[in-house]
């Protein structure tokens, strides 16, 4: 058995998903396609309301996670402009906008949380779980508490 730490709210979720843009080529033709980008955000909606670790509710399999503050404002990191690996290539980079919505929210995996900890029959989110962000891939890492752990 591995003991893994428990998630708990505001720990962090990294990754890159892909977003649907608009914007301009080169030659000011309009331009639409998808473009992949960085998720920084964290745990912070649908934790339990009944358990905490360290003062923090955990999260559970139902939880969201949502972009941290400015990550998709200008200049941010999840904003048009920041885009890579780009489908067609070749935009002009400054023109683009992401016009998916809603933008930011994720969502644990169908293989996501515990096998045996549950918090009222919804298992709790583990270190390392895997988080769907935006139609791309993150993964959740426990960083609000290092003394409980689930043996999985």
């Amino acid at each position: 058995m591995t003991a893994v730490l428990i998630v708990v709210h505001r720990d962090p979720v990294e990754g890159t998903d892909t977003h649907k843009v608009t914007g301009t080529l080169p030659d000011g033709s309009p331009y639409t396609g998808k473009g992949s980008f960085t998720y920084t955000g964290s745990m912070t909606d649908g934790l339990s309301d009944f358990v905490r670790v360290g003062g923090h509710p955990v999260a559970l399999t139902s939880s969201r996670s949502s972009l941290d503050p400015g990550e998709s404002a200008p200049g941010g990191g999840h904003s048009g402009p920041k885009g890579t690996d780009f489908d067609p290539a070749g935009p002009n980079v400054l023109s683009l906008s992401i016009v998916d919505t809603p933008l930011g929210s994720g969502s644990p995996a169908a293989d996501a949380g515990s096998a045996f900890v549950t918090i009222g029959g919804t298992p709790v989110l583990l270190d390392g779980d895997p988080i769907d962000s935006c139609g791309g891939h993150s993964t959740v890492t426990a960083a609000g508490q290092s003394f409980v752990t689930c043996a999985e």
